[in-house]
Protein backbone atom coordinates (compact mmCIF):
# COMPACT_ATOMS: atom_id res chain seq x y z
CA UNK A 1 0.00 0.00 0.00
CA UNK A 2 2.84 2.35 0.91
CA UNK A 3 4.57 1.53 -2.34
CA UNK A 4 1.38 2.27 -4.29
CA UNK A 5 0.97 5.60 -2.50
CA UNK A 6 4.59 6.48 -3.21
CA UNK A 7 4.12 5.69 -6.88
CA UNK A 8 1.04 7.91 -7.03
CA UNK A 9 2.89 10.78 -5.37
CA UNK A 10 5.79 10.36 -7.80
CA UNK A 11 3.41 10.30 -10.77
CA UNK A 12 1.68 13.48 -9.64
CA UNK A 13 5.06 15.15 -9.11
CA UNK A 14 6.25 14.16 -12.58
CA UNK A 15 3.02 15.40 -14.14
CA UNK A 16 3.45 18.68 -12.34
CA UNK A 17 6.99 19.03 -13.69
CA UNK A 18 5.78 18.21 -17.18
CA UNK A 19 3.09 20.90 -17.02
CA UNK A 20 5.67 23.43 -15.82
CA UNK A 21 7.92 22.55 -18.74
CA UNK A 22 5.02 22.90 -21.18
CA UNK A 23 4.16 26.31 -19.75
CA UNK A 24 7.72 27.49 -20.37
CA UNK A 25 7.83 26.09 -23.90
CA UNK A 26 6.61 28.19 -26.82
CA UNK A 27 4.57 26.12 -29.24
CA UNK A 28 4.63 27.13 -32.92
CA UNK A 29 2.82 25.45 -35.80
CA UNK A 30 4.20 25.47 -39.35
CA UNK A 31 2.21 24.77 -42.51
CA UNK A 32 4.42 24.65 -45.62
CA UNK A 33 2.54 24.32 -48.89
CA UNK A 34 5.00 21.96 -50.56
CA UNK A 35 8.60 20.79 -50.58
CA UNK A 36 10.54 23.25 -52.71
CA UNK A 37 13.90 24.94 -52.27
CA UNK A 38 12.53 28.49 -51.99
CA UNK A 39 9.97 27.50 -49.36
CA UNK A 40 12.53 25.37 -47.55
CA UNK A 41 14.93 28.34 -47.43
CA UNK A 42 12.20 30.54 -45.97
CA UNK A 43 11.64 27.99 -43.20
CA UNK A 44 15.38 27.72 -42.53
CA UNK A 45 15.62 31.49 -42.19
CA UNK A 46 12.62 31.55 -39.85
CA UNK A 47 14.16 28.93 -37.56
CA UNK A 48 17.55 30.68 -37.61
CA UNK A 49 15.95 33.91 -36.40
CA UNK A 50 14.17 32.09 -33.57
CA UNK A 51 17.43 30.43 -32.52
CA UNK A 52 19.31 33.73 -32.63
CA UNK A 53 16.65 35.25 -30.37
CA UNK A 54 17.01 32.46 -27.81
CA UNK A 55 14.25 30.06 -28.86
CA UNK A 56 15.69 26.58 -29.38
CA UNK A 57 13.67 23.56 -30.41
CA UNK A 58 13.75 20.88 -27.72
CA UNK A 59 14.62 23.39 -25.00
CA UNK A 60 12.06 26.20 -24.87
CA UNK A 61 10.51 25.78 -28.33
CA UNK A 62 8.19 23.14 -29.78
CA UNK A 63 7.58 23.01 -33.54
CA UNK A 64 4.69 21.15 -35.17
CA UNK A 65 5.62 21.02 -38.87
CA UNK A 66 3.11 20.00 -41.54
CA UNK A 67 3.63 19.72 -45.32
CA UNK A 68 0.75 18.49 -47.55
CA UNK A 69 2.88 18.53 -50.73
CA UNK A 70 0.31 20.76 -52.43
CA UNK A 71 -2.56 18.33 -51.85
CA UNK A 72 -5.64 20.48 -51.12
CA UNK A 73 -7.44 17.88 -49.02
CA UNK A 74 -4.40 17.26 -46.85
CA UNK A 75 -3.78 21.01 -46.64
CA UNK A 76 -7.21 21.63 -45.10
CA UNK A 77 -6.82 18.73 -42.65
CA UNK A 78 -3.37 19.84 -41.54
CA UNK A 79 -4.57 23.42 -41.06
CA UNK A 80 -7.34 22.12 -38.80
CA UNK A 81 -4.89 19.99 -36.80
CA UNK A 82 -2.52 22.89 -36.24
CA UNK A 83 -5.30 25.18 -35.03
CA UNK A 84 -6.70 22.51 -32.67
CA UNK A 85 -3.23 22.24 -31.11
CA UNK A 86 -3.59 25.89 -30.00
CA UNK A 87 -0.03 27.09 -30.64
CA UNK A 88 1.18 30.57 -29.72
CA UNK A 89 1.65 31.32 -33.43
CA UNK A 90 1.47 29.59 -36.82
CA UNK A 91 3.85 30.12 -39.72
CA UNK A 92 2.20 29.80 -43.14
CA UNK A 93 4.69 29.22 -45.97
CA UNK A 94 2.98 29.91 -49.28
CA UNK A 95 -0.34 31.55 -50.16
CA UNK A 96 -2.39 28.35 -50.06
CA UNK A 97 -1.19 27.59 -46.53
CA UNK A 98 -2.25 31.00 -45.25
CA UNK A 99 -5.64 30.75 -46.96
CA UNK A 100 -6.28 27.32 -45.44
CA UNK A 101 -5.41 28.57 -41.95
CA UNK A 102 -7.55 31.67 -42.46
CA UNK A 103 -10.55 29.36 -42.75
CA UNK A 104 -9.79 27.74 -39.41
CA UNK A 105 -9.00 30.57 -36.99
CA UNK A 106 -9.38 34.29 -36.53
CA UNK A 107 -7.67 34.38 -33.14
CA UNK A 108 -4.33 32.53 -33.34
CA UNK A 109 -1.62 34.82 -34.79
CA UNK A 110 -0.57 33.71 -38.28
CA UNK A 111 2.58 34.94 -40.00
CA UNK A 112 2.99 34.20 -43.68
CA UNK A 113 6.06 34.16 -45.88
CA UNK A 114 6.72 33.48 -49.58
CA UNK A 115 3.41 35.23 -50.36
CA UNK A 116 3.29 38.05 -52.91
CA UNK A 117 0.33 40.31 -52.05
CA UNK A 118 -1.66 39.64 -48.85
CA UNK A 119 -4.22 42.34 -49.55
CA UNK A 120 -4.85 41.24 -53.13
CA UNK A 121 -5.62 37.62 -52.17
CA UNK A 122 -7.83 38.60 -49.24
CA UNK A 123 -5.58 37.62 -46.35
CA UNK A 124 -5.52 41.11 -44.83
CA UNK A 125 -7.57 44.30 -45.03
CA UNK A 126 -4.54 46.41 -45.91
CA UNK A 127 -0.87 45.51 -46.33
CA UNK A 128 0.09 48.56 -44.24
CA UNK A 129 -2.33 47.67 -41.42
CA UNK A 130 -3.60 44.06 -41.62
CA UNK A 131 -6.31 44.49 -39.00
CA UNK A 132 -6.87 40.78 -38.26
CA UNK A 133 -4.82 37.82 -37.07
CA UNK A 134 -2.61 37.55 -40.19
CA UNK A 135 0.55 39.41 -41.19
CA UNK A 136 3.91 38.35 -42.61
CA UNK A 137 6.53 38.98 -45.27
CA UNK A 138 6.15 39.31 -49.04
CA UNK A 139 8.33 37.93 -51.84
CA UNK A 140 7.05 40.64 -54.18
CA UNK A 141 9.60 42.18 -56.50
CA UNK A 142 8.59 45.16 -58.63
CA UNK A 143 7.56 43.65 -61.96
CA UNK A 144 8.94 46.66 -63.81
CA UNK A 145 12.38 45.57 -62.56
CA UNK A 146 11.85 42.08 -64.01
CA UNK A 147 10.85 43.59 -67.37
CA UNK A 148 13.92 45.85 -67.25
CA UNK A 149 16.02 42.72 -66.71
CA UNK A 150 14.47 41.07 -69.77
CA UNK A 151 15.31 44.17 -71.80
CA UNK A 152 18.88 44.24 -70.48
CA UNK A 153 19.35 40.58 -71.37
CA UNK A 154 17.58 40.36 -74.73
CA UNK A 155 17.76 43.88 -76.14
CA UNK A 156 15.11 44.38 -78.82
CA UNK A 157 11.92 42.86 -77.35
CA UNK A 158 8.51 42.78 -79.02
CA UNK A 159 6.70 39.70 -77.69
CA UNK A 160 7.12 38.10 -74.26
CA UNK A 161 5.65 34.78 -73.16
CA UNK A 162 3.95 34.53 -69.77
CA UNK A 163 3.53 31.10 -68.18
CA UNK A 164 1.82 30.39 -64.85
CA UNK A 165 -0.56 27.99 -63.08
CA UNK A 166 -4.20 29.02 -63.43
CA UNK A 167 -5.18 27.79 -59.95
CA UNK A 168 -2.37 29.61 -58.10
CA UNK A 169 -3.84 32.86 -56.77
CA UNK A 170 -0.36 34.15 -56.03
CA UNK A 171 0.61 33.61 -59.68
CA UNK A 172 -2.54 35.27 -61.02
CA UNK A 173 -1.69 38.44 -59.08
CA UNK A 174 1.85 38.45 -60.48
CA UNK A 175 0.59 37.73 -64.00
CA UNK A 176 -1.59 40.83 -63.95
CA UNK A 177 1.33 42.91 -62.69
CA UNK A 178 3.61 41.49 -65.39
CA UNK A 179 1.12 42.25 -68.17
CA UNK A 180 0.87 45.87 -67.06
CA UNK A 181 4.66 46.26 -66.81
CA UNK A 182 5.14 44.71 -70.27
CA UNK A 183 2.39 46.89 -71.73
CA UNK A 184 4.13 49.98 -70.34
CA UNK A 185 7.12 49.02 -72.48
CA UNK A 186 4.96 48.51 -75.55
CA UNK A 187 5.45 44.73 -75.57
CA UNK A 188 2.86 42.16 -76.58
CA UNK A 189 2.29 39.40 -74.00
CA UNK A 190 1.58 35.84 -75.15
CA UNK A 191 -0.13 34.21 -72.17
CA UNK A 192 -0.20 30.47 -71.45
CA UNK A 193 -1.51 28.76 -68.31
CA UNK A 194 -1.34 25.23 -66.98
CA UNK A 195 -3.72 23.44 -64.63
CA UNK A 196 -1.38 20.55 -63.85
CA UNK A 197 2.24 19.59 -64.44
CA UNK A 198 1.48 17.36 -67.42
CA UNK A 199 0.81 20.54 -69.43
CA UNK A 200 4.24 22.14 -68.93
CA UNK A 201 5.92 20.72 -72.04
CA UNK A 202 3.02 21.59 -74.34
CA UNK A 203 2.84 25.13 -72.97
CA UNK A 204 6.58 25.66 -73.42
CA UNK A 205 6.55 24.19 -76.94
CA UNK A 206 3.75 26.60 -77.88
CA UNK A 207 6.13 29.53 -77.28
CA UNK A 208 8.79 28.30 -79.73
CA UNK A 209 9.34 30.78 -82.57
CA UNK A 210 6.64 33.08 -81.21
CA UNK A 211 8.31 35.06 -78.40
CA UNK A 212 11.60 36.79 -77.66
CA UNK A 213 11.64 35.65 -74.02
CA UNK A 214 9.43 33.95 -71.43
CA UNK A 215 8.57 35.12 -67.93
CA UNK A 216 7.49 32.69 -65.17
CA UNK A 217 6.50 34.21 -61.81
CA UNK A 218 7.09 32.67 -58.38
CA UNK A 219 4.71 29.81 -59.11
CA UNK A 220 5.09 26.74 -56.88
CA UNK A 221 4.03 24.01 -59.37
CA UNK A 222 6.19 25.47 -62.16
CA UNK A 223 9.07 25.95 -59.72
CA UNK A 224 9.03 22.19 -59.25
CA UNK A 225 9.10 21.68 -63.04
CA UNK A 226 12.06 23.85 -63.96
CA UNK A 227 14.01 20.87 -65.33
CA UNK A 228 11.38 20.48 -68.08
CA UNK A 229 11.33 24.23 -68.68
CA UNK A 230 15.12 24.30 -68.98
CA UNK A 231 15.26 21.45 -71.49
CA UNK A 232 12.87 23.09 -73.94
CA UNK A 233 14.23 26.61 -73.38
CA UNK A 234 17.87 25.68 -73.95
CA UNK A 235 17.13 23.44 -76.97
CA UNK A 236 15.31 26.36 -78.61
CA UNK A 237 17.45 29.23 -77.26
CA UNK A 238 14.57 30.97 -75.49
CA UNK A 239 15.63 33.12 -72.50
CA UNK A 240 13.44 32.29 -69.48
CA UNK A 241 13.34 34.91 -66.76
CA UNK A 242 11.79 33.70 -63.51
CA UNK A 243 10.46 35.10 -60.27
CA UNK A 244 13.11 34.02 -57.76
CA UNK A 245 16.67 32.84 -57.23
CA UNK A 246 15.90 29.16 -56.60
CA UNK A 247 14.08 28.92 -59.96
CA UNK A 248 17.24 30.29 -61.60
CA UNK A 249 19.29 27.62 -59.85
CA UNK A 250 16.84 24.97 -61.10
CA UNK A 251 17.01 25.99 -64.77
CA UNK A 252 15.91 29.57 -65.39
CA UNK A 253 18.26 32.01 -67.11
CA UNK A 254 17.93 34.96 -64.74
CA UNK A 255 15.84 36.81 -62.17
CA UNK A 256 15.87 39.83 -59.94
CA UNK A 257 14.32 39.10 -56.62
CA UNK A 258 14.43 38.35 -52.95
CA UNK A 259 16.55 35.96 -50.95
CA UNK A 260 14.07 33.52 -49.36
CA UNK A 261 16.33 32.75 -46.41
CA UNK A 262 16.47 36.46 -45.57
CA UNK A 263 12.72 36.71 -46.03
CA UNK A 264 12.12 33.85 -43.60
CA UNK A 265 14.61 35.34 -41.15
CA UNK A 266 12.71 38.63 -41.02
CA UNK A 267 9.50 36.67 -40.46
CA UNK A 268 11.14 34.89 -37.54
CA UNK A 269 12.16 38.19 -35.96
CA UNK A 270 8.57 39.40 -36.22
CA UNK A 271 7.35 36.12 -34.72
CA UNK A 272 9.47 36.78 -31.63
CA UNK A 273 7.98 40.27 -31.30
CA UNK A 274 4.48 38.79 -31.35
CA UNK A 275 5.30 35.97 -28.94
CA UNK A 276 6.89 38.38 -26.47
CA UNK A 277 4.01 40.81 -26.70
CA UNK A 278 5.95 43.68 -28.29
CA UNK A 279 3.44 44.04 -31.12
CA UNK A 280 -0.05 42.83 -32.08
CA UNK A 281 -0.25 40.90 -35.33
CA UNK A 282 -3.15 43.13 -36.42
CA UNK A 283 -0.85 46.17 -36.23
CA UNK A 284 2.19 44.59 -37.92
CA UNK A 285 2.59 45.80 -41.54
CA UNK A 286 3.42 43.29 -44.24
CA UNK A 287 7.19 43.29 -44.69
CA UNK A 288 8.39 43.97 -48.24
CA UNK A 289 11.96 43.56 -49.42
CA UNK A 290 13.27 46.70 -51.12
CA UNK A 291 15.20 47.25 -54.34
CA UNK A 292 18.29 47.86 -52.25
CA UNK A 293 18.17 44.35 -50.74
CA UNK A 294 17.13 42.57 -53.94
CA UNK A 295 19.72 40.83 -56.11
CA UNK A 296 20.19 39.85 -59.75
CA UNK A 297 20.61 36.11 -60.25
CA UNK A 298 21.75 34.33 -63.41
CA UNK A 299 22.69 30.80 -64.43
CA UNK A 300 25.91 30.61 -66.46
CA UNK A 301 25.38 26.89 -67.17
CA UNK A 302 21.97 27.53 -68.75
CA UNK A 303 23.42 30.45 -70.74
CA UNK A 304 26.23 28.26 -72.05
CA UNK A 305 23.82 25.47 -73.06
CA UNK A 306 21.77 27.88 -75.17
CA UNK A 307 24.83 29.79 -76.46
CA UNK A 308 23.53 32.98 -74.82
CA UNK A 309 25.83 35.84 -73.84
CA UNK A 310 24.97 37.42 -70.51
CA UNK A 311 25.82 41.16 -70.58
CA UNK A 312 28.94 42.10 -68.66
CA UNK A 313 27.19 44.47 -66.18
CA UNK A 314 24.97 41.58 -65.05
CA UNK A 315 27.96 39.25 -64.76
CA UNK A 316 29.72 41.83 -62.60
CA UNK A 317 26.81 42.70 -60.30
CA UNK A 318 24.79 39.48 -60.32
CA UNK A 319 25.02 36.15 -58.50
CA UNK A 320 25.70 33.00 -60.51
CA UNK A 321 23.27 30.22 -59.45
CA UNK A 322 24.76 27.52 -61.71
CA UNK A 323 25.06 24.20 -59.88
Amino acid sequence: MKKLLLCLILLVTLCGCSEETDENTVKIGVLQLMDHEALNKAYEGFMAALNDEGYVEGENLSIEFQNPNNDKSSLATMAQQLVLDEPALILAIGTGSAQALQQETDTIPILGTAITDYEEVGLVAYNEKPGGNISGSSDYCDMAMQMDLIEDLVGDVKRVGLLYTSSEQNSIVQAEQMKKAASDKGWEVVEKTISDLTMVNDAMNAFIGDVDAIYIPTDNPLASSMASVETIATENAIPVIVGCDTMVADGGLASIGVNYYDLGYQTGLNAVKIIEGEVEVSELPIYFMTEENSDIYYNSYVAEKMNFTIPQPILESGIDMAK
